[in-house]
């Protein structure tokens, strides 16, 4: 068998059967990757999302935020950009699409943008949907700190962002700070104005893992199928050839005569 085993044939197949393997072993590990993610994330949101808020500090925006202080519950005193709406694109509430209205929000403890929540889109793609404007004046907020997304790239009109990315949002407001940081708005006091258009709190994140870990362990029970089918394929062509005389490979099975192919006398 082994002999057998050895010939270019079944080397190559055996190449493909660990190529196989390896590709295997790489999205399992991958999938894994994305199962630790939403954990962290999970345990996070567990642990942070419903704790007493604490103040917002110098200290708090001059450090990243590691995953494990994602959502961190905080209060702050400060007074919104008059005019300086920034509202992020191709974002869905409930499966409606819409845009999230950024603001900047300037406190004691430096400049932050403040995601206010939700508005739906317009009637027509190129119309900007109409926004309650934050109250004027102090104002009191509490919500939870978030690390700014990654920069999609786009080209947008004027008080649009593709993401909530903070370098993006700095370029149309200067004022914004320079920390990668912002709140996602969840209480505020004076309530915003009414004026027709209201902006929809943001709903509480997700804490569901997804399927990540069972394709991972799938991936990895899988790796070994390759190298036992090569195992299989000739372990079968051995017992073939001994069931012949000479080592031959064993003829053809006879073609099985049917009804319709025999000839009428």
């Amino acid at each position: 068998m082994l002999r057998l085993w050895l010939t270019r044939r079944w080397l190559v197949g055996t190449l493909v059967a660990i190529v196989f393997g390896f590709a295997c072993f790489m999205l399992g590990r991958w999938q894994w990757g994305r199962y630790v993610e939403k954990q962290t994330k999970a345990t996070a949101i567990a642990t942070n999302y419903d704790a007493a808020p604490v103040p917002l500090t110098p200290t708090l925006l001059g450090v990243p935020l590691s995953p494990e202080r994602q959502w961190t519950r905080v209060t702050a005193h400060g007074t919104y950009a008059a005019e300086a709406d920034l509202l992020v694109r191709n974002r869905t509430l409930n499966t409606v699409p819409g845009f999230e209205v950024l603001t900047v929000l300037t406190t004691q403890a430096g400049t932050i943008l403040v995601d206010r929540g939700w508005v739906p889109n317009a009637t027509t793609a190129a119309e900007v949907p109409g926004v309650d404007a934050p109250p004027q004046g102090p104002v009191e907020v509490t919500g939870w700190l978030r690390t700014g997304e990654p920069s999609l790239g786009r080209d947008l009109p004027a008080g649009q962002l593709a993401s909530i990315d903070i370098d993006d949002a700095r370029t149309q407001r200067p004022a914004v700070g320079p920390a990668d940081i912002y709140l996602v708005l969840g209480a505020q006091s004076p309530a915003t104005p009414a004026s027709g258009h209201p902006v929809t709190p943001l709903p509480r994140p997700t804490e569901d893992l997804g399927p990540h870990q069972a394709y991972a362990i799938q991936w990895w029970i899988t790796m070994p199928g390759g190298i036992a089918f090569v195992f299989w394929a000739v372990r079968r062509e051995v017992l073939a050839r001994d069931e012949t005389e000479d080592g031959a490979p064993a003829p053809p099975k006879p073609k099985k005569v049917r009804i319709w192919d025999e000839e009428d006398y």
